[in-house]
């Protein structure tokens, strides 16, 4: 989850359902947390605001709006849930000139471009343009815009892979 932007998350599990009416307390407000990560290591968080949330027959749609970076200092298991401490990642300023331009963009998002601070709208880009999950993963732990911005550059040149089939 990436700040500025926007996600559905189809949940069913009772366990995640819980974290969810937690945030009734905390107007709406929530952290997502990478899965699988480990506690002994720093990560990074999503502070977001729960927008919707919507019952379906068999689950739950939680729309969630980005609101910025944190790190994870501490981090404690609950009976609620884990509880953590964090801190607000900090925003280098931008030093590149104008954001860059990606020609494979939609045309309504990169409307955006000229109407964002670099920092968002690099967000929103990295979004949309085909790059590996690991270079996206990379880009939502880096802080520095400029050098989000030298690493979506870098991946605009390579070619999205070729999906491998297998004959059964």
């Amino acid at each position: 989850m990436l700040p500025a932007c926007t996600a559905t998350l189809y949940l069913g599990l009772p366990e995640l359902l819980l974290q969810v009416q937690l945030t009734r307390h905390n107007q709406g407000l929530a952290c997502l947390l990478e899965a699988g990560h480990r506690q002994a290591e720093r990560c990074w968080v999503a502070w977001c605001r729960i927008t919707q949330v919507a019952r379906l027959a068999t689950r739950w749609n939680v729309h969630f709006r980005g609101l910025q970076r944190l790190t994870v200092l501490l981090e404690l298991q609950t009976d609620k849930g884990p509880l953590l401490h964090c801190r607000e990642r900090p925003v280098p300023e931008w030093t590149s000139g104008d954001p860059p331009a990606f020609p494979e963009l939609p045309e309504h998002i990169a409307a955006f471009r000229r109407q964002m601070s670099p920092g968002p709208w690099l967000d929103i880009a990295a979004l949309h343009l085909p790059i590996s999950l690991d270079l996206r993963q990379r880009l939502l732990a880096e802080d520095d815009p400029n050098l989000r911005a030298l690493w979506l550059r870098q991946a605009e040149r390579i070619a999205p892979a070729t999906p491998i089939c297998h004959q059964n």
